[in-house]
């Protein structure tokens, strides 16, 4: 048995899915859509085949067909997801890692905490696992990202349910038992001329790099998000925690992510210019005021407006 998933909403491109020797056929959204077998075994199952236009995708499952968000392993008494948890008065970084099972570093590498001082109202990323969160680059695979990380890439492929290596940039997957190999500051560069980049929207830098490799731009609800470069984007979502409304999109150097939206007006697997309008800035998800949070999902590449000090003017 197969079950296909799509989220999100439809676009003008769709596909026609054909499943050999089954009766029924369905018209699908070409956006956030996976595979997944659910029998014992792949000896007897029947091929799909995913035809767009006159091209052929696949004829072979589990096939994922966008970047998904992975850590949605499990097991006994474990939580199966990334949550944000706020700082209350009293806690150390000590009982907030005994609080959910996993270690100190595990926290700091989550959050680019250097020591262990946290404060009251600050928000965490917390991990289900110890371990470590990584966004997948262009080129990677799954045993580099295990031998990057001091990690096995069986537990890997286990806890995100990857039955095949199919992984693509701006894919968040959990990294179980994984270490945060150390950034030379020789590998983060500032973007080069050829990387420029324009802002994502107008306003002022209210949080510095946080949460990866992101910054936070407040302005009023409604202020128009323009994508920083152009590019391909690749995935779009709704409602999510702590996110809100989301875009990603692959501008070819990296993947940038534009998290808290209001409006989203491009859909996945659209091209997008530089400079081009792809929503508005609101409050979605976990956010205590109206800003997009833009994060470039990489440690290789720094963040082109983490340089600007908080309260600066982004323009």
């Amino acid at each position: 048995m197969f079950s296909l998933l799509a989220l999100n909403h439809f676009t003008d491109s769709s596909f026609f899915i054909d499943r050999k020797d089954y009766s029924e056929e369905s018209f699908v959204s070409d956006i956030d859509i996976f595979l997944s077998y659910q029998g014992e075994s792949f000896d007897d199952f029947k091929p799909i085949v995913f035809t767009h236009e006159n091209t052929l995708l696949s004829d072979s499952t589990p096939y994922f067909v966008t970047s998904q968000v992975m850590g949605r392993g499990g097991g006994i008494d474990q939580r199966n997801s990334i949550i944000s948890y706020k700082v209350e008065e009293g806690d150390t970084l000590d009982n907030v890692a005994d609080k959910f099972g996993i270690s100190k570093d595990t926290i700091r590498w989550a959050n680019d905490i250097k020591g262990d001082k946290i404060k009251p109202g600050e928000e965490l990323t917390i991990l289900p696992v110890t371990g470590v969160m990584y966004y997948v680059e262009a080129g990677d695979t799954l045993s580099e990202v295990a031998e990057r990380h001091k990690a096995k890439k069986e537990e890997i492929e286990k806890f995100n349910n990857l039955y095949v290596e199919n992984i693509y940039p701006g894919d968040l997957i959990i990294v179980p038992g994984g270490e945060q190999p150390p950034i030379p500051r020789t590998t983060v560069p500032r973007p080069t001329p050829s990387m420029h980049f324009i802002p994502p929207a107008t306003g002022i830098l209210t949080q510095g790099p946080h949460h990866y490799n992101a910054v936070d731009i407040a302005n009023n609800c409604g202020t128009p998000i323009y994508a920083v470069q152009s590019g391909v984007v690749i995935e779009r979502a709704y409602n999510t925690w702590p996110a809100g409304n989301f875009i990603k999109i692959n501008h070819g150097s990296v993947v940038a992510f534009y998290g808290h939206l209001q409006g989203m007006h491009v859909g996945v697997g659209e091209r997008v210019y530089q400079g081009q309008q792809i929503g508005t800035m609101g409050t979605t998800g976990l956010s205590t005021g109206c800003h997009v949070h833009f994060d470039i999902l990489s440690r290789r590449i720094r963040n082109p407006f983490s340089h600007i000090p908080v309260g600066g003017q982004v323009r």
